[in-house]
């Protein structure tokens, strides 16, 4: 018997087990084509903690839908071709999500554009000043204020984000804030003034 149909009959042979719920040769399949199945996933999702996330789901249904495990040729196809369904899936989903959170971003610009502009002049005034302070930032402490106040980053993330140290980001953070509240005081009260920048940034952005 040649060593390719040898191979043959013993994945028929680990399929049948696995199928009567061996656990055993569960185990075999599993320690056979882990490793080599999150490479493969890898070059989909590009992470390694999320290979492994979806491998282990892979496996997880192989083994709960055992009795109707339908494999037409080798396991390692059938592990690889619901791996690689996965990924895609995957892939999709993160596609969808991103496009759900962009669509949100915008109609959120635009309700508070609306809700500004539909409001008197003294509201559209506020706006224009807004806008104006923060372009009048520093481009580092501006460029800090908008990673915080419109990504929603912590300093420590914007720290690592452009190099530099969590206290300069605390102070350029503290700078900017003081600059904005004086420019702005006429129109609301000083203790409203950060509050209220964390929501009319997005909108001028």
């Amino acid at each position: 018997m040649s060593t390719k149909n040898a191979g043959s009959k013993g994945e028929s042979l680990l399929i049948q087990k696995i199928r009567e719920g061996d656990e055993h040769a569960y185990e075999i399949a599993f320690l056979k084509y882990y490793t080599l199945l999150c490479q493969y996933v890898w070059k989909y999702v590009r992470s390694e903690e999320l290979s492994k996330e979806i491998v282990q789901e892979v496996f997880a249904e192989v083994w709960e839908g055992r009795t109707n495990l339908k494999v037409s040729g080798h396991l390692r196809g059938f592990l690889f071709e619901v791996a690689r369904n996965k990924a895609l899936d995957y892939i999709k989903h993160q596609k969808v999500v991103k496009q759900y959170l962009a669509e949100a971003r915008q109609q959120k610009k635009e309700n508070l554009y609306q809700s500004f502009y539909q409001e008197d002049g003294q509201s559209r005034d506020f706006y224009e000043a807004v806008k104006a302070a923060i372009d009048s930032l520093p481009p580092i402490g501006r460029r800090i204020f908008k990673l915080n106040r419109d990504e929603g980053l912590t300093y420590q993330e914007i720290s690592e984000y452009l190099n530099i140290s969590v206290k300069t980001v605390e102070t350029h953070m503290r700078r900017s804030l003081k600059k904005l509240r004086e420019q702005l005081a006429k129109y609301a009260p000083s203790i409203l003034i950060a509050g209220i920048l964390g929501t009319i940034s997005l909108l001028v952005s």
